[in-house]
């Protein structure tokens, strides 16, 4: 019985909040089977709630001591230190306070092409010094992180998140872009109070096109990114010790200078601040770490309580809509799983 759950999807469904859902949830590093019933055996745009994938790729290369957390990207991309940049480090890029946060001055029709991609990035003027404020990095994250796995693995972005981290962990669901006639994620739709207005026709161009958008193009079913967070918590094998100690900490904290001014908590591609996830627990011990995506979805974990959570959405809300809709959720998963 998941009767709180039940209640909050269909509070939601009569306030017009959902469309299509899907909820995972793994708790002792076991799937509860209970959620089923909300699992749609459908991919999701999952947007921004891909960065910490991105990170994995990054997590599992410093475990194989390919590169260090520390490391200047210019060490392995050494344009990328014009403007005053050779001293931006791998961790600042992971945090947001690498000073390379905004893509205003690239043109549209550059998006579709990462060798201009990166000559921009080349060439970009930091806003601030590295590690100097927190400025959310929105697209340029998964550019720069990205450009660093190929430039280190001398394979694509894809093909290294494949080796390292999707099949190791057995997402067989995820991936940053569409491969030959393959089925395309649901449709996105918006809701009335969003004012995202090209999103959904922009993100289905990106997948038919496959254009590598990266930090935004993921795609995957909600039991795969809850399967992610359970690894990260339970998985033994797949990273050391060392390095999950070494990603489970928090880097950066303070003011949002992109988002609102919100006061946030980073870690290496993962955050730790969200109330959706943390409900009234803001200031308790960093327990709980997770990422949203577009105002849409969200995967979570609690160490503390060995439980991990994926909920994709397809409708986009207002960004205060959708932290209620998620918190709702969240809520309800938590008080179920408390009779489980």
């Amino acid at each position: 019985m998941i009767a709180y759950t039940d209640t909050a999807v269909n509070k939601l469904k009569k306030e017009g909040l959902v469309r299509d859902i899907s909820l995972s949830v793994f708790k002792k590093n076991k799937k509860i089977n209970a959620f089923n019933k909300y699992e749609n055996n459908n991919s999701f745009y999952i947007f921004s709630a891909g960065k910490p994938l991105i990170a994995a790729v990054i997590w599992k290369l410093y475990d194989l001591g390919k590169l260090d957390f520390e490391d200047n990207i210019s060490k392995f991309w050494p344009d990328f230190g014009k403007n005053n940049k050779k001293n931006i480090k791998i961790k600042d890029v992971l945090n947001h306070t690498s000073g390379v946060s905004l893509s205003n001055t690239l043109s549209d029709e550059d998006y579709t092409d990462l060798n201009r991609i990166c000559r921009w990035l080349e060439n970009y003027i930091p806003e601030s010094k590295p590690g100097e404020k927190i400025a959310y990095h929105e697209v340029t994250y998964g550019w720069i992180l990205g450009e660093l796995v190929e430039r280190i693995t001398k394979k694509s972005f894809q093909e290294s998140f494949i080796e390292l981290v999707k099949n190791p962990l057995n997402l067989s669901s995820m991936k940053f872009m569409t491969v030959n006639n393959e089925r395309l994620p649901l449709e996105i739709y918006k809701h009335e109070s969003s004012n995202l207005n090209t999103i959904p026709t922009i993100f289905k161009l990106f997948a038919l096109n496959k254009i590598p958008l990266i930090s935004g193009t993921c795609m995957s079913k909600s039991s795969d990114l809850a399967m992610f967070y359970n690894a990260i918590i339970n998985n033994n094998t797949w990273i050391s010790k060392k390095t999950k100690n070494k990603i489970l900490k928090i880097y950066s904290k303070g003011i949002d200078h992109n988002d609102n001014m919100r006061n946030v908590k980073l870690g290496l591609g993962i955050r730790f601040d969200s109330e959706i996830y943390f409900e009234n627990e803001i200031d308790q011990p960093e327990k709980s770490f997770g990422h949203t995506g577009l105002v849409s979805c969200i995967g979570w974990g609690s160490i503390e309580k060995n439980i991990t959570v994926s909920i994709l959405n397809n409708l986009l809300l207002s960004s205060e809509l959708n932290r209620y809709r998620l918190n709702v959720l969240s809520s309800a998963i938590k008080k179920d799983l408390n009779t489980i």
